[in-house]
């Protein structure tokens, strides 16, 4: 029974793989900055164990240019898959399918201990289809790297309070603190469910069913990742706190951000308020699954199960220091939310099913048939009307298959590569790590218009260099010109 059940869910990862694959170089249609940036410093570090700015295994990476430092948990996951098969640029969005994935697996494991049969299907089902779920899949950067860790930390969380044993504590303690440096956002949440965590901890401390030991073993595992704090701002200033300011002006300007996180049209519909994170009309989470969810936070309330009214907590509660920092309607800072969401829809089958009555089939037919209706609109306009959008947005990154055909022919010919100045400074980032990923260097660089010596080979922007004939083949952006 047990092997059968791992080689159904075998094929079915292979086909979520298969579907958060599809397009994955194609939809978007560019590289964001931050993708770049991740790929450029995963390649250095695998190769040199510096980044870009030379540091040796920083823990926080700041790209050129910039003041944001990019969170290290991610980071180190790219770097680790480039170290073990090698930089690729589909390798670097595919670490977002692989964090989907491991997300997947998470909360089966979760929902298999919470929910019935069906509420765990929808559970799972609710988090796969859940639009921001492909959107981050297709990016190699870390808004959905806090997902895992959100649901590692309640699974550790519910097998502690029914087995009691110790490294079930620590693993939610690590899980909790990681989830920290996982992305910027959670610098916001992850504080608010430590507390959470700690108050449940102690109520069971007073009614004795918690002993001393494991709250202090608790406190102990997850402090280093906030001790380290003060430190961390010395060597990497900024890399904490930079990037918002801090304010309470009144009540109702620390509540609007709050509140804007439960705003069901931008929750259900509109999605972030940043056009690259949203369709435009499907939301954080699918509008379908509003009926299950509201059902399920109603049998939470209901219900005495206390695992989900703290599941309800963290919910409602996580958001809330988004006040302090005036960050509204930004839904894919929030994909911790989304394992949560989907377990409250997954409870809400639940109750839905277990109610008698004739109707009950007829509603949860329609549920269903809205889910798979809303599912193929988002699924149409995500891989068809949304690559259009972004393309003004991010351009594209089709010019990384002139490069992968530039080294190509370097290598044929044996010939010293160069790159005209125009393609290095106007390529960006993207153009930096497309160098690094094919020639595991930055190419030698010379002014426009000039023309290479014997020997050397060219990647230019112009059809027409003098003393140079173009190598005749498929151009997307840039043409290849050697010495005639």
């Amino acid at each position: 029974m047990r092997l059968k059940r791992l080689f159904i869910g075998t094929l079915l990862l292979i086909f979520l793989a298969s579907l958060y694959s599809y397009k994955l170089l194609e939809v978007p249609t560019g590289l964001t900055s931050d993708e770049a940036a991740f790929g450029y410093n995963a390649v250095l570090i695998a190769n040199t164990a510096r980044d870009e700015n030379g540091r040796l295994l920083p823990i926080f990476i700041r790209h050129s240019g910039t003041t944001d430092y990019h969170q290290p948990v991610t980071q180190y996951f790219i770097v680790f898959l480039f170290k073990i098969f090698g930089p690729s640029v589909f390798l670097l969005r595919f670490s977002s399918v692989l964090v989907a994935l491991a997300s997947v697996v998470l909360l089966y494991l979760l929902a298999e201990k919470v929910l019935d049969d069906g509420g765990r299907l929808v559970a799972i089902l609710a988090l796969i289809i859940a639009p921001q779920m492909m959107l981050q899949a297709h990016m190699g950067q870390e808004n959905i790297m806090p997902v895992p860790f959100t649901i590692l930390w309640l699974l550790s969380f519910w097998h502690y309070r029914h087995q009691r044993r110790i490294r079930w504590l620590i693993v939610a303690a690590l899980a909790l603190g990681l989830s920290f440096y996982t992305y910027k956002g959670m610098h916001a949440i992850t504080p608010i469910w430590l507390i959470l965590s700690l108050g449940w901890l102690i109520l069971d401390y007073l009614k004795q069913r918690t002993k001393a030991r494991d709250l202090f073993i608790f406190s102990a595992s997850i402090a280093p990742f906030f001790l380290a704090i003060p430190l961390l701002e010395r060597l990497y200033p900024g890399a904490i706190f930079g990037g918002a300011t801090v304010s309470f002006n009144n009540i109702y300007e620390f509540l609007q951000p709050y509140l804007s996180s439960f705003d069901l049209s931008y929750l259900f519909i509109r999605g972030d308020i940043v056009e690259i994170h949203s369709t435009g009309r499907h939301g954080m989470v699918l509008l379908a699954t509003l009926p299950l969810v509201l059902t399920g936070i109603y049998q939470s309330l209901k219900s005495k199960d206390q695992f989900f009214k703290f599941i309800l907590l963290a919910l409602t509660l996580g958001p809330i220091l988004y006040g302090l920092v005036g960050s509204s309607h930004r839904f894919s800072r929030l994909m911790a939310l989304i394992p949560l969401f989907a377990l409250f829809a997954g409870l809400g089958w639940q109750r839905l099913i277990n109610i008698s009555g004739r109707w009950v089939k007829f509603t949860a037919l329609a549920i269903l048939i809205s889910l798979t209706l809303n599912y193929l609109d988002f699924i149409k306009f995500y891989w068809q009307t949304y690559p259009p959008l972004t393309f003004s947005l991010l351009g594209d990154m089709q010019n990384y298959r002139d490069m992968e055909r530039f080294a190509k022919l370097a290598k044929e010919k044996n010939l010293q590569p160069l790159i005209h100045q125009q393609i290095a400074q106007g390529g960006g980032v993207s153009i930096k790590f497309f160098q690094e990923v094919y020639f595991s260097r930055l190419l030698p660089v010379i002014p426009d218009g000039e023309a290479g010596s014997p020997g050397t080979i060219l990647l230019t922007q112009r059809q027409v260099v003098p003393k140079m004939k173009e190598i005749p083949g498929k151009v997307i952006d840039y043409h290849v010109q050697v010495i005639e």
